[in-house]
């Protein structure tokens, strides 16, 4: 079996394929494929049916792929019908997972690849005589190289030789051509002698000319052809010597050669040896290196994991608790709006019960009763007719009303700022009749305000006892819970640009920056402030509820966003121009705020408990009147409040009015809000002892009023306001 070529399998076979593990080339032509009829039959679906056929053409023996994805031979891949001759330990891929196997011809003779070293021992003859037989391959190839070369400069010189005699040929051809030209004119001509004579000169002259210049054509061709013949001759020559000098060398360095080679056959296995050892020195120490920078590698990619991992578990967490605040203050306030809705609906259901027990009794009755009840149809249509004819008289009474109420404010406003122009000049007496004028009106809209909330209270009994109005109770409940529940507890004021602390307290932005500028701890729990959040939740939620609410907590709402965003953008300017905090000025008005008070230290002053609440915010009362206000700001419980003095002024109306008259009288008792020398003209007197606020209103239990300063309510539940 071994005097035979044979294929031998390099990977480990399968035990069902072990009878293909060897395939013997006995015949000269052998298949190989999974049909029966194959001379070798490899019972596997990666193999096709007539996958390949091997040949002997010659004494060479020829693979043919005849598979359907093709077999790889030494790595390149054959297409079908494709043919390759195999040589002695070629590879053969027939399916690249199991069948890869290895052509073994022990009757060819082989060359050993020349990049391969072989480690075993050889002898010296053999080694020698492959030197020498890989010399000599070396040499003939040189030499036929400058054969070809100065083979190929002989054939150039002969083709110059032929181009030569080529173009003398052409030039005699073109010379003999011009003379029988002009020969035959000359002949023609002969008989007219003076005209003859003188084109027979013009002619030889033009003939003479052309000759020239045919010649000096031919000679430039000629000169330029001996040059290129020179050319080819000095560079035959030179290949000559480079072949004689390269012939020498060849046979110097053959002689040099062997003899280094004869002395270094003898060292040539210790230096095997070492170059062995030194290869497995290097390897085991680039196997250490290779191994320590992988554990160093792990150990880092280990530790950046981790680190990677804390910080996320540490960020997850904080979002996590940052949720669950957000979601219980959500919880908390979807809560009392449902509770608000259940009750609501709970009513809703009671009255559909009264109702449908009510159709259901109707259902019972007779046709007698059905009569009745007809006649009280008819009479609750004739009530109904005159109800709504009572409610267009009331709302055109109350239009009437309204119109005479701002008729009213116009002439108070007119006659206010009439006043105001004219205070330095007016005497003391004039004040006091312009305060009776003012009394008067006050107590004419006073009387027209109850005219009003008797006819509206008549009218909406007599609509609460046909038809409940539930969505505007809803609503004023929702408005009533979001002041109570979403309150800045520093301007008791729905939030503006709601800012969470890091103790989960939220004011807003402008309330907490004006508050820190003297304390650096939370209002409510006394905490160091030590980060702050925008809770866009609390934003976008109150401006969504705010659009469901009634038109006067809107525009009330609006008017805020509009003086919050105007004191921002005077902090800003103040703050951009460096100016110090006794130049801050917040209103218009004649309003000045004592620079010592915060140039001290003292936390009592300012912010301890909001004692001097409204000289931090004196622009507070400027936006949160009531709508039945007159223009200056003031309300209808402030000058019944105020009514008792004569020198004191109506609430909040015309501040510099009664700053004037106080001036005019010399009486320090007339001017509103005096405390410590210092005057404000934007609230009533403060008031510091427990006063409890308006019965149902929300106190937290802890801080002042804003309106009166009092403890005991918050500003919404002031029974001053």
């Amino acid at each position: 079996m071994d005097d035979v070529p044979y294929l031998m399998s390099v990977k480990i076979l399968k035990p069902e394929f072990n009878n293909v593990r060897k395939i013997p080339l006995n015949s000269n032509q052998v298949t190989i494929g999974r049909n029966i009829n194959n001379s070798v039959v490899v019972p596997a679906i990666t193999i096709s049916r007539n996958h390949c056929t091997i040949r002997k053409i010659n004494e060479n023996w020829i693979l043919e792929d005849n598979s359907s994805f093709g077999i790889a031979v030494n790595g390149t891949l054959l297409g079908k019908g494709i043919n390759k001759v195999l040589h002695h330990e070629d590879v053969i891929i027939l399916d690249p997972e199991q069948f890869v196997y290895k052509f073994y011809n022990p009757f060819e003779d082989f060359e050993i690849p020349r990049k391969r070293i072989k480690l075993e021992h050889v002898d010296e003859d053999d080694i020698l005589n492959n030197v020498k037989l890989k010399f000599e391959e070396s040499q003939t190839y040189e030499i036929k190289h400058i054969e070809e070369k100065i083979h190929n400069a002989k054939e150039m010189q002969v083709t110059s030789k032929i181009m030569k005699d080529n173009l003398q040929l052409a030039m005699n051809n073109k010379i003999q051509l011009v003379k029988n030209e002009f020969a035959s004119q000359i002949e023609n001509l002969k008989g007219e002698e003076n005209e003859i004579e003188k084109q027979k000169t013009i002619l030889i002259a033009e003939r003479d000319a052309q000759l020239a210049l045919v010649r000096e054509e031919m000679e430039g061709k000629i000169a330029d052809l001996m040059k290129q013949i020179e050319n080819h001759n000095k560079t035959e020559s030179k290949l000559l010597e480079e072949n004689n000098n390269l012939k020498e060398k060849l046979l110097k360095e053959k002689e040099e050669f062997l003899a280094e080679f004869k002395k270094e056959s003898s060292s040539k296995q210790d230096m095997l040896d070492k170059l062995e050892a030194k290869l497995l020195q290097q390897e085991e120490a680039r196997l250490k290196e290779k191994k320590e920078l992988e554990l160093k590698l792990k150990h880092e990619t280990e530790q950046l994991r981790l680190a990677k991992e804390k910080e996320l578990k540490e960020l997850e967490q904080l979002k996590k608790q940052r949720e669950t605040e957000l979601e219980a203050e959500l919880q908390n306030i979807k809560k009392d709006l449902e509770e608000q809705i259940q009750k609501a609906a709970e009513e809703k259901d009671k009255a559909q019960q009264l109702l449908n027990e009510h159709i259901n009794q109707r259902k019972k009755i007779t046709d007698e009763e059905k009569a009745k009840t007809e006649q009280l149809l008819q009479e609750r249509e004739e009530i109904q007719k005159k109800l709504t004819e009572a409610q267009e008289n009331a709302d055109k009474a109350i239009e009437e009303l309204k119109n005479r109420v701002a008729a009213r404010e116009t002439e108070l406003a007119a006659l206010a700022a009439d006043r105001i122009q004219q205070q330095a000049e007016q005497s003391s007496h004039v004040i006091s009749s312009l305060q009776e004028q003012l009394e008067n009106v006050k107590s004419q809209l006073k009387s027209v305000e109850m005219e009003k909330n008797t006819l509206l209270e008549n009218i909406i009994a007599e609509d609460n006892a046909k038809e409940g109005s539930s969505k505007e109770t809803t609503l004023a409940e929702v408005g009533e819970l979001m002041e109570s529940e979403l309150q800045c507890s520093i301007c008791a004021e729905l939030f503006v640009a709601a800012t969470t602390l890091n103790c989960s307290h939220t004011f807003c932005k402008y309330c907490i920056t004006m508050w820190k500028k003297k304390k650096k701890d939370c209002p409510i729990c006394r905490t160091a402030i030590t980060s702050e959040c925008k809770s866009l939740v609390l934003d976008s939620f109150i401006d969504k509820m705010v659009q469901n609410l009634t038109e006067d907590m809107k525009t009330k709402r609006q008017d805020l966003l509009k003086s919050r965003e105007e004191l921002e953008s005077e902090l800003a300017c103040q703050l951009s121009m460096g100016t110090s905090r006794r130049s801050h000025s917040y209103d218009t008005t004649d309003y000045d705020i004592d620079s010592e008070s915060f140039e001290e230290g003292e936390e009592g002053d300012l912010y301890e408990d909001y004692d001097d609440y409204d000289t931090y915010w004196p622009f507070r009362s400027r936006h949160y009147d009531d709508d039945t206000s007159d223009s200056y700001g003031g309300s209808d419980e402030d000058a019944d409040s105020a009514g008792d003095s004569a020198g004191s002024t109506a609430g909040d109306n015309v501040p510099a009015v009664a700053a004037a008259q106080a001036a005019g009288n010399g009486d320090t008792s007339t001017v509103p809000n005096s405390t410590n020398g210092r005057t404000n003209g934007n609230g009533p007197t403060r008031r510091r002892g427990n006063v409890p606020g308006v019965p149902g209103s929300y106190y937290g239990g802890y801080g002042r009023c804003f309106n009166c300063g009092a403890r005991g309510h918050w500003a919404p539940g002031c029974p001053y306001r």
